[in-house]
């Protein structure tokens, strides 16, 4: 936001505040379409990323089936052919360097490593930052308006105590970082598994991969240097996850109980002191902004990985807080601002929210219903989100996605048929069929996505994907049930130590 700021108005005065003296590797991040917008056509970052991280070929999600040791029978849903739209896997550290020695080549002041001790929001034009360097320097700064940046710390709303857990989504999530990843695209798989090799036309190794289950997913993306990002998120409701030795261990246990994951990490090694774990993953703050001060990104709240939509909320917060305090340093009454980008957050948080991840987990395992999720929630996506941006890139990033009454309404309907999927999901699990076609169930997507009308055509291949699994559901009604069917766990569990 505050090279944003800067290339705006060069002649005003903005300080950053990094705590590190560098920056510390990061969990691998996978961008989605709107935020590869962002990066790209906002940032203007395009040569950076095609230089220093890997471009991204779409989201692939893999099935599995007790029993099956196969990798090429595991379930698969992807694109068949190339992305369309800039998308990227970064290494978020060596991104974060970039922008920022770029705002500071650009007149940012950039005071580094430092902390702030005291922050004080006495209003616009009143607030009071004391920030205290590595050398033991104190600094003071009389600031007219305060921007928290600072991702999961959230310093402001840790301060005002509006920073909370959300308690309808309490997922945990476990991950790390290896080398010696074997490759989905190499020679070695193909002449194994020829017919796996030959079944799709784009590369799998540079999509974001997902294993699944039910009441987990493992992300795996690859980063420029050779290493893997793997990790697993997982609701507790529908899972445990089993601890097996250390972090490290439990987590490639597990990568390797699934065959895709089993083959990829057979010979990997893990990065020392690269492990982190979270046992509550999802939060969300109160309260975004006020009179001087703003919070943007993983400071304002995060809510789920799944999709890759992280760097969506830092777009849209970053570009949101930036047009008021614009206005603002122009001396423009920006009241109203702030406070619907206040109520506009909220909003957009909990739509979101419902729409795409509210329980989503119980049916995360199963081919046919995430087949018709992925459909739906991606074609809506493309129809809306992803063309807006395109269409109007700076009026659609300042403001809050779900927006308006029109996107209550596509939200209220998104919402609808995830509750429905997740009805499906207990009911085929109580009576034993939960993931029944996951296994030589192949589904690449030809062409693939694309933003605005056209992606009405997945999406309505998504509708009756849906209504097929509705009417297998009538009969699943009549099938006799089993015991401790829904919301059972597939593992027993040691709970793993938090570091939130």
């Amino acid at each position: 936001m505050g090279l944003l700021l800067k290339r705006g108005n060069p002649e005003w005065t903005v300080t950053i505040v990094e705590k590190g003296a560098a920056f510390k590797r990061r969990v691998g991040e996978s961008t989605s379409e709107v935020g590869g917008c962002y990066l790209t056509r906002v940032l203007r970052l395009s040569k950076h990323l095609s230089q220093e991280h890997i471009v991204k070929h779409g989201l692939r999600l893999w099935f599995q089936k007790e029993g099956n040791d196969c990798l090429s029978h595991c379930g698969e849903i992807g694109p068949f052919f190339q992305a369309r739209l800039p998308t990227y896997q970064l290494d978020r550290a060596t991104l974060d360097q970039y922008v920022l020695d770029t705002a500071e080549v650009e007149g940012c002041e950039v005071v580094r490593p430092a902390r702030p001790t005291e922050i004080s929001l006495g209003g616009e034009g009143k607030n009071r930052v004391v920030v205290k360097t590595a050398a033991g320097e104190e600094k003071v700064y009389q600031s007219k308006w305060v921007i928290d940046a600072t991702g999961k710390a959230a310093v402001i709303g840790r301060q005002r105590g509006t920073l909370k857990p959300l308690t309808d989504h309490l997922t945990k999530s476990l991950w790390a970082r290896f080398r010696g990843v074997k490759d989905l695209d190499g020679a070695e798989l193909a002449m194994k598994h020829p017919e796996f090799a030959a079944s799709c036309s784009v590369s799998r190794s540079s999509a974001t991969n997902h294993l699944t289950g039910r009441g987990w997913w493992c992300w795996l993306i690859p980063l420029k240097n050779g290493d893997v990002s793997a990790g697993v998120t997982y609701d507790p409701r529908y899972f445990q996850l089993e601890r097996r030795g250390n972090l490290s261990e439990t987590l490639l246990a597990h990568l390797r109980e699934h065959p895709i994951g089993k083959w990829m990490f057979e010979e990997a090694e893990v990065i020392p002191k690269d492990t982190l774990t979270y046992t509550q993953l999802a939060y969300e703050n109160l309260e975004v902004a006020g009179d001087g001060w703003a919070c943007v990104g993983d400071a304002a709240g995060f809510m789920d990985p799944l999709y890759s939509h992280g760097i969506d909320f830092i777009g849209h917060t970053v570009m949101t807080a930036q047009a008021f305090v614009a206005k603002a340093l122009r001396g423009e009454d920006v009241r109203d601002d702030w406070q619907n980008y206040q109520s506009g957050y909220a909003e957009s948080y909990r739509r979101w929210f419902e729409a795409l991840y509210e329980d989503k987990y119980a049916y995360l395992g199963d081919a046919d219903l995430m087949r018709a999720a992925f459909l739906l929630d991606i074609g809506a996506y493309f129809i809306g989100p992803v063309d807006f941006v395109y269409r109007n890139t700076e009026l659609e990033f300042a403001r809050m996605p779900y927006h308006g009454p029109i996107g209550g309404v596509i939200a209220k309907l998104m919402r609808f048929y995830n509750r429905r999927l997740v009805r499906l999901a207990d009911l085929r699990q109580s009576v034993g069929l939960y993931g029944a076609n996951n296994l030589d169930n192949r589904y690449l997507l030809k062409p693939g996505f694309s933003p605005g009308a056209a992606a009405l055509k997945p999406f309505a291949k998504g509708l009756w994907a849906w209504w097929k699994c509705e009417l297998q559901g009538v009969r699943h009604r009549f099938l006799p049930r089993q015991k401790g069917g829904v919301g059972a766990s597939a593992t027993g569990a040691t709970e793993l130590s938090s570091t939130l």
